[in-house]
């Protein structure tokens, strides 16, 4: 009778195959809490950064848009990504 044993030896494959099948999802859930925690962070930058300035100005600062200011930022994005670009008509546009 020939009985095979689980070699896991340096040439055995079935290792790397095993936690490549059980890793990935793992890394794809750390790489989305990764970029969560990265465009928040970025989030609550700009928003210390506006509160700041406008405490060094003397002023109310960026508390329109959303509680307490909050949502400046998309704001600010939206008003960017909706402005038109105006080229005459009888202007070189190169």
């Amino acid at each position: 009778m020939n009985t095979k044993c689980l070699d896991l030896g340096p040439g055995s494959n079935l290792l790397g195959i095993t936690l490549f099948i059980l890793g990935w999802p793992i890394m794809l859930f750390y790489n989305i809490v990764l970029m969560l925690v990265a465009t928040l962070l970025i989030a609550s930058i700009t928003l210390f950064e506006r509160k700041l300035l406008a405490l060094l100005q003397r002023r109310v600062g960026p508390a329109f848009v959303g509680y307490k200011g909050r949502l400046q930022y998309l704001a600010d994005a939206l008003k960017l990504l909706m402005k038109n670009t105006v080229i005459p008509h009888e202007a070189n546009s190169f």
